[in-house]
């Protein structure tokens, strides 16, 4: 944490994980304006620097950077980390195309499916980490989700576990009306709560943490929050690419 003017900075890394997360997008993406105005609450600028996702991790585990956004909270996280509050619910789901007949209930009827992830993403959960690191799947780990998505579009892999909103935004930008070829299973792996991860190495960690949430809560007992949902909801990004069915049963801001 630095001091500039008598205000404080706070300094996070992170990638390109759009709609949430973005350089190319106003405010820098929906998570990113909620984090910035939840510390501004407090006086504190948030600067965002951004990296492939495993450099994200590692500047942030180390203390070069105060920390992340924005990361689900992980047992194999907790040694580096301090967790805001949630920012923000999203869901994972498996994206395959529609041509491929794709069903499963429990990560045994995934034994013989490829899939296709990020490095440094841990937004699935405990249950499919364990199941990856116990060879109960087989998930090809590679540089970003453009890769993994390529590859189910390549028929080289059969599914991508995504955020439901990352997913669809993301087929859209690679594939224009081809996204339609594509689609989310139901049976969501996960629902992901995602945080500000501010490193314990950071100086005041504690204190980032607690103004942070405090800033958060004055947004919500505002009416701001929601506000900022409903203006990401309207705009193109979203109503272009993500299901409306979907943001009306997930999410509570929608007019």
């Amino acid at each position: 944490m630095q001091t500039a003017s008598a205000k404080e900075v706070v300094r996070l890394s992170t990638g390109e994980w759009s709609p949430y997360i973005s350089e190319n997008l106003e405010n820098k993406g929906i998570l990113s304006q909620i984090a910035t105005e939840a510390f501004a609450q407090k006086g504190i600028e948030l600067t965002l620097d951004f990296f492939p996702w495993g450099r994200t991790t590692q500047l942030s585990k180390s203390g070069e950077w105060d920390g992340t956004l924005a990361f689900i909270r992980l047992s194999e996280r907790e040694p580096f980390y301090l967790f805001t509050d949630p920012i923000y619910v999203g869901h994972y789901a498996f994206f395959h195309l529609k041509s491929y007949p794709f069903k499963w209930k429990d990560y045994g009827d995934l034994k013989n499916v490829l899939i296709a992830s990020t490095i440094g993403f841990g937004g699935m959960g405990e249950e499919f980490i364990k199941a990856e690191k116990d060879g109960t799947i087989k998930v090809l780990r590679l540089q970003s989700d453009t890769q993994s998505f390529n590859m189910i579009m390549a028929k080289r892999a059969e599914v991508v576990p995504s955020d439901v909103e990352v997913g669809y935004v993301l087929a859209k930008k690679l594939y224009g009306k081809n996204a339609d070829l594509m689609t989310h299973n139901s049976n969501y792996i996960v629902k992901s709560e995602y945080r500000v991860a501010i490193s314990k190495k950071a100086k005041n960690a504690q204190a980032l943490v607690d103004k942070f949430n405090e800033g958060l809560a004055q947004l919500r007992k505002s009416g701001r929050y929601d506000e900022i949902l409903r203006s990401w909801y309207g705009k193109p990004i979203y109503k272009d690419a993500v299901p409306a069915d979907y943001l009306k049963q997930n999410h509570t801001a929608k007019k």
